[in-house]
């Protein structure tokens, strides 16, 4: 009824064919078991990034709680200022409004914004003219760098055109060539002393370009209708705050200048107009706002809610 394996090197191969299987099962379980704990560990990694984000994207929020224009000109229907009362959402932590971006859509196309605590009449265009070169009328003291507009040259001189910039005892020259024309160029000033100084601005070694101006140096020009198109401030006309933080106890207010970038087409946002903001916080965070003027302004200087 029964049979017995009574052959030693029978029952011997049976025993190695089971513990071969065993081993391979082993081998199958563990491999498997470290994929597992692998895997385990890239979701758990990735599902704690992604709830420091959600975090971060609720608890960074920034409110605006009113949207403002400031009437400049009521006969031609035109701002002098958009201003935007912000605080931080209900259980937020502080935001540095310093590194946080405006994306704006208007009647002038589209253009990103930072923040400024300072403005100064320091932006030059390239010259229409021949053999001319534009210089800023102003710069902010501590600036390391100023632009200069170069105009075509009808000729050069064999000794080659070098503008000179000088503030106080120090000099900065720089060599202008034909790479340089129809371009705005931008010049090193950080060895000039500008704290005491105006920049005095000439060209010496040609003959076809003339150049001899100054350029003030101011401690900060704080005026929102000399914002550039890419920048808002904070705080109110000539007194932009440097650091502002929301927190529990600090709101504030961004100001635009309503006459540069995504808002002017032509002439200022003004009366019948629309535009749309995104105010994007450090972490990612997405504020949406649409700004649409009064079909009619009553006067100078009055306060229109957009």
């Amino acid at each position: 009824m029964f049979e017995f394996i009574t052959n030693r090197e029978d029952r011997g191969q049976v025993g190695i064919g089971t513990l071969i299987v065993f081993i391979a099962m082993v081998l199958v379980a563990a491999i498997a078991a470290g994929v597992l704990i692998n895997t385990a560990g890239f979701l758990q990694t990735q599902a704690e990034a992604t709830g420091e984000e959600s975090t971060d994207l609720v608890s960074e929020r920034i409110d605006v709680t009113s949207e403002v224009g400031i009437v400049g000109s009521e006969a031609n229907g035109e701002l002098s200022e958009i201003r935007l009362s912000v605080s931080g959402a209900p259980g937020a932590d502080q935001i540095d409004l310093s590194e946080t971006t405006i994306q704006a859509v208007g009647p002038g196309g589209q253009q990103n914004l930072v923040v400024t605590d300072r403005t100064a009449a320091d932006s030059v265009t390239i010259p229409s003219g021949d053999d001319t070169i534009a210089v800023p009328t102003e710069v902010v003291q501590g600036e390391d760098t100023i632009q200069v507009g170069v105009s075509t040259f009808s000729a050069y001189s064999p000794l080659g055109e070098t503008l000179e910039l000088t503030a106080g005892s120090a000099t900065v020259k720089r060599d202008i060539g034909s790479a340089d024309e129809d371009s705005i160029i931008t010049i090193d000033v950080s060895t000039l002393d500008t704290t005491n100084n105006d920049i005095d601005a000439s060209i010496s070694g040609g003959t076809s370009l003339s150049v001899s101006s100054t350029i003030s140096t101011i401690t900060g020009n704080q005026q929102i209708s000399e914002l550039n198109s890419n920048q808002f401030a904070v705080g109110s006309d000539t007194s932009f705050e440097s650091t502002p933080v929301l927190d529990d106890e600090n709101d504030y207010t961004i100001l635009i200048n309503p006459d540069a970038g995504a808002f002017e087409d032509g002439s200022p946002f003004g009366e019948g107009q629309s535009a749309t903001l995104d105010i994007v916080s450090p972490a990612g965070a997405t504020t949406g706002v649409e700004l649409r003027a009064p079909d009619l302004f009553n006067k100078k200087g009055e306060a229109v809610r957009l």
